[in-house]
């Protein structure tokens, strides 16, 4: 299990504004996430919660403004960051639809150089589809598939979008005690949601000059 001195990595927006099709979703954003803290992105469709994600995670990029990443008391190597040390999850899920649950999981492990544990599935609880074509699977097992990569490998920063939507109850206690683990051992949670805040979070509330 990964101790608290595995996760170090922290995050800093700086007066950031976020675009989307040529238009500006949210201006000035600006905070700090240190390890083992948790950021809950809270605000109407089109605020530009997943758009912030997007940003941090490399896919898009910004107006004005800086990101830094911070391992202990050093910059970090965005490139570095973004390419080993950031999990995405989120409503373009990523899933190959003409590969079985099996061979999806096996492709994320070879990725990943890791191998899963036998009971993997199990865990997620989809063991009764693990020969299910992904493009079969409903909303609910998508994003339990998706779940998998949590466990294949550690990586410090989860970026998250709606990561309880289309889930279950089971389903959803399962993704929180994955994140409360994470924040133990030092790990950093970005999430974008519509649900309840996440226990001892900071909520980041999207405005013109969203701050926290």
């Amino acid at each position: 299990m990964a101790s608290m001195q595995q996760f170090q990595l922290s995050l800093h927006l700086r007066d950031l504004d976020i675009h989307r099709g040529g238009q500006v979703v949210a201006e000035n954003v600006s905070f700090d996430a240190l390890p083992g803290e948790a950021l809950v992105l809270r605000g109407p469709n089109g605020s530009g919660k997943t758009s912030i994600l997007r940003v941090i995670a490399g896919f898009s990029s910004s107006g004005i403004g800086s990101i830094e990443f911070q391992q202990g008391e050093a910059i970090a190597d965005p490139g570095e960051v973004r390419a080993h040390a950031i999990h995405w999850i989120g409503g373009g899920d990523g899933l190959a639809d003409r590969l079985t649950v099996n061979q999806c999981v096996a492709f994320w492990a070879g990725l990943y150089g890791t191998s899963p544990s036998p009971n993997l599935l199990v865990q997620v609880g989809l063991a009764s589809g693990s020969d299910q074509f992904v493009g079969e699977l409903s909303l609910g097992q998508r994003r339990r598939l998706a779940m998998t990569r949590l466990f294949l490998t550690r990586r410090a920063l989860w970026l998250l979008d709606e990561p309880l939507g289309g889930l279950d109850h089971s389903a959803k206690a399962l993704m929180l005690k994955l994140i409360a683990t994470h924040r133990q051992e030092g790990g950093l949670v970005l999430m974008a949601s519509h649900e309840e805040g996440l226990p001892h979070a900071k909520t980041l509330h999207l405005s013109n000059e969203a701050q926290i």
